[in-house]
């Protein structure tokens, strides 16, 4: 079976098990669409919510990546999503894997590493998943309702945190070197 052969999503997805590698690889090679169903194709995921950024990821870890992006982006239901055209729908969907292992690179890069002494108190316990971060935000901008920080763009709650844990390591910094100073005197 070729490429040209596999007509809509279902077909795709029903053939995409059995396909040769050298028609897979063809299919990892196809871009997005410049526009779709009559909308310009993003080019990244900078301007989703963190809302739907979870419905992308959950959709990709659930196999299902095509339909949750053709809900996210274009607000089609899966019976929709199976009738629209296949290459378009496989590009779509090498733009938004290859954005979302940037993505999640980006919030894996914030984690640091703890000191023995935190450690012991258990601050590898301390990892609340992405509720956590939700919480953390809305704390951080006094947000009352957690459904308000979903609705917020990723690239924001992503800056902010990045922010907070720099000004955290500077004054970690700060503080070893006015006790290093206390020590020298």
């Amino acid at each position: 079976m070729t490429r040209t052969q596999i007509i809509n999503v279902a077909d795709l997805l029903k053939w995409e098990p059995v396909l040769s590698a050298d028609v897979l690889e063809d299919l990892a090679g196809i871009q997005p669409p410049a526009i779709f169903k009559g909308k310009e194709t993003p080019q990244s995921l900078e301007h989703l919510s963190l809302e739907e950024l979870l419905r992308l990821q959950d959709a990709a870890a659930n196999n299902r990546l095509i339909y949750g992006i053709m809900e996210v982006f274009y607000g089609s239901t899966p019976e929709e999503t199976d009738r629209m055209p296949a290459i378009a729908a496989a590009g779509l969907r090498n733009m938004v894997t290859a954005e979302l292992e940037r993505i999640n690179a980006l919030f894996a890069s914030l984690g640091r590493e703890f000191t023995p002494t935190e450690i012991l108190a258990g601050a590898e316990s301390l990892d609340f998943g992405i509720f956590g971060l939700a919480d953390w935000y809305a704390r951080r901008m006094g947000i009352t309702n957690h459904d308000d920080v979903f609705r917020t763009p990723w690239v924001r709650i992503y800056q902010c945190r990045r922010n907070d844990l720099e000004i955290e390591a500077y004054h970690e910094r700060l503080h070893e070197r006015q006790m290093e100073e206390l020590r020298n005197r």
